[in-house]
């Protein structure tokens, strides 16, 4: 498994659309800020001004996306001056059979898709703390992922039907549309020299490589010095390349993805704590528990209750 789709796979999120808005200028939505809520806006039709605060406003145009980080407020807007109201009142006004939110002044005339995504384990996961305030994926970027267009396109016209299945369709679209969004936004940061991150991590060929193995065999006795000569790199040059690109050492990776990969089969029902330390490399069932509740906050039996309640 390659590491976006083995770091997906522990992060069990779901998109929500608030809704498909047809706004005439002026208009104005202030949104947020959610904890735990991922915002996106699909521009469909005409354009929108969005505002985050402490950074420069970015135009939007038919055919551009943005995704938000968790606890991430914003306005949207189709000029500068315009007044804003909050999303909860606008969405409130929505009449039950429509799904589609009208407002403005009746000038000229934007379409728009706002949503977000929830997710349900976001505690040190590597993608989640790798998102940066805002991704922002202008029309003509999503050539490089063709499929990202076509997902547009279909989110767009499931969001108003009242086809039977709509509302999975909608939901199972705007995970698909998250996933592709990401992959646009490593391709951005790839090649640009000022960033760092997880996401730029796993494409550099010797760190990524490293990461790719940490993933596969978790519970290898993984040392700085085993790394580094997997990769053929010094131990020096391997440590201070890791840590520059994820803010983190390469021991502390091993020790946080291990915590991942316990949380995930917690919370998939394996209740044999000895089997759960033992497939991510601990030696005693008496370790894992201490490594997980310092890690984690809570001990193992805990969480594992926690989150089956939830289930």
């Amino acid at each position: 498994m390659d590491l976006l789709s083995d770091v997906l796979s522990t992060v069990h999120f779901k998109g929500t659309l608030y809704c498909q808005g047809e706004f005439t200028a002026p208009w104005g939505l202030e949104v947020g800020p959610y904890p735990g809520h991922n915002g996106f806006i699909m521009v469909v039709r005409g354009g929108a001004l969005l505002e985050i605060a402490g950074q420069t406003p970015v135009s939007m145009a038919a055919g551009d996306l943005m995704l938000s980080r968790a606890g991430t407020g914003y306005a949207i807007r189709d000029s500068v001056n315009s007044p804003l109201i909050s999303i909860d009142k606008a969405v409130a006004s929505i009449t039950h059979n429509s799904k589609i939110l009208k407002f403005g002044g009746g000038g000229t005339p934007s379409i728009l898709i706002m949503g977000c995504f929830e997710f349900e384990t976001a505690d040190n996961n590597p993608l989640i703390n790798a998102l940066p305030t805002v991704i922002y994926v202008p029309a003509q970027d999503l050539q490089s992922e063709p499929w990202l267009e076509n997902t547009f396109r279909f989110l767009a016209a499931e969001a108003t039907c009242d086809r039977p299945g709509s509302t999975i369709a909608v939901s199972r679209l705007t995970d698909l549309l998250f996933i592709q969004a990401i992959r646009a936004h490593i391709g951005q940061v790839k090649n640009c020299p000022e960033s760092a991150g997880w996401l730029k991590a796993i494409e550099d060929p010797q760190i990524g490589r490293a990461l790719s193995l940490i993933h596969q065999t978790p519970e290898a006795p993984w040392t700085v010095a085993t790394l580094a000569e997997t990769v053929s790199m010094s131990r020096s040059s391997f440590s201070a390349r890791f840590s520059k690109l994820l803010n983190t050492s390469p021991l502390e990776y091993v020790t946080a993805w291990r915590m991942q990969k316990a949380q995930e089969m917690l919370r998939q029902g394996v209740d044999n704590l000895s089997e759960v330390a033992s497939r991510i490399g601990y030696q005693s069932e008496a370790a894992f528990r201490k490594a997980f509740k310092r890690e984690t906050g809570e001990a193992p039996g805990s969480f594992r209750k926690k989150t089956l309640s939830h289930t």
